[in-house]
């Protein structure tokens, strides 16, 4: 690094320091220079006292790839030989990483011991919402109000009603369709939603959920297709298995109750047994295991594996009942979960806190700030909130 790219860092750490209040003489003397340079100085520095775009720089800087880019920024320095050319780019280097390199510097070396928490707005739990998304292409956003009929093509009538959705076959209905549609419900982040479908078999979608079915199963088996995590009570039909598929696994029941969770940013398949019996696949190799009430399947995504554990079912049924159950929970699980529920950003900003432990059983009607007082309790680690961003430092 040379002289001038040092001290563009030597100068971050400088009004980190004065933003901290322990900026020495000398380093005072530095930062009243620079500011005299020009307006645009003293607007950068400015612009840091207001703590909220402190931590908005840092996540700004957590999205750049500051390795690849440096190694650019080197290259395109090699390759002048203009002093014009070296210059400028200096100068924009310094306009550019001086902000998010203070903002890291601040944040991260902050000493303080007790929890730093700062939320600006009330951080609601989650709702009731979702879009239905029909065979003929028509989106339809659903939410506490919602209230509609919708006549399908093949005769099924969709019934919205008390945060629902579910389908009946009209006893005059003549319909005789061989191939069937599909709907698609999609759940955000932030929100859940309840489905019957066409056979009654029930399913409670968790946030961040997609599952596509069809609007009355035809055939001699009931097959949907989902991503995300659902709990499903499967309507008893001998005669037509009932299979619920994702990308790495299947489960096929004949009438049962379990929970399966597939989300793609997540390494692992699982499907919790409640009641009855299901048979849980694997997509890539085909490898089967029968699970038994109080038994967990988990499809390992990397190397396709597929095991089976015993399991405490409500710690992985109790999100469709209100409540959040953790017993010796990995801090990171713990907050992807929440994330999903309350719509948050997540950062560590020391990675061992994402293994720190937590047991509890939390309310999800709460406001997250409730959540985040129980969590504290543990005092191994301090959060910083901003809005719906969470920044987490291990003590």
């Amino acid at each position: 690094m040379s002289q001038k790219e040092n001290n563009i860092f030597q100068l971050a750490r400088i009004i980190a320091a004065s933003l901290r209040g322990k900026a020495n003489d000398e380093e005072q003397r530095t930062l009243r220079e620079w500011l005299f340079v020009s307006t645009r100085n003293k607007k950068i520095y400015d612009g840091f006292k207001d703590g909220k775009r402190l931590e908005q720089k840092i996540v700004e800087s957590r999205q750049i790839n500051w390795e690849k880019d440096y190694q650019q920024f080197i290259t395109k320095r090699q390759r002048t030989r203009k002093n014009r050319r070296i210059k400028t780019i200096i100068r924009y280097a310094a306009i550019l990483t001086l902000p998010l390199v203070a903002a890291g510097i601040f944040l991260l070396q902050k000493n303080d011991r007790q929890a730093i928490v700062s939320i600006s707005e009330v951080i609601k739990p989650g709702e009731h919402k979702a879009v239905l998304i029909t065979g003929g292409g028509e989106r339809i956003t659903l939410s506490d109000s919602t209230l509609s009929p919708i006549q399908e093509q093949n005769g099924m009538i969709v019934n919205v009603m008390n945060n629902k959705v579910f389908y009946t076959l009209p006893e005059d209905s003549l319909c005789t369709q061989e191939s069937p549609i599909f709907n698609t419900l999609q759940i955000p982040r932030g929100g859940e939603y309840f489905l019957t479908l066409a056979d009654g078999t029930e399913v409670w979608l968790n946030a961040e959920t997609e599952i596509r079915y069809p609007v009355q199963f035809t055939g001699n088996k009931r097959v949907v297709y989902l991503d995300g995590e659902a709990y499903f009570t499967v309507a008893p039909d001998k005669k037509k298995p009932f299979t619920v598929v994702s990308t790495h696994a299947s489960v096929s029941v004949l009438g049962t109750q379990f929970n399966f969770r597939a989300y793609p940013d997540e390494q692992d398949v699982q499907t919790t047994l409640v009641s009855g019996s299901v048979i849980m696949q694997s997509e890539k190799y085909k490898q089967q295991i029968k699970l038994v009430p109080g038994e967990q399947g988990v499809l390992e995504k990397r190397s396709a594996n597929l095991t089976k554990q015993e399991v405490n079912t409500y710690l992985y049924t109790a999100w469709k009942d209100g409540r959040f159950a953790f017993r010796d929970a990995r801090l990171e699980d713990l907050f992807n979960i929440l994330a999903r529920w309350y719509d948050l950003s997540i950062f560590y900003q020391s990675p061992e806190a994402k293994d720190i432990r937590f047991t509890g059983d939390l309310n999800k009607t709460d406001d997250f700030k409730s959540i985040l007082k129980i969590i504290e309790q543990n005092e191994r680690v301090t959060f910083t909130v901003n809005q719906h961003t969470v920044f987490i430092q291990a003590k």
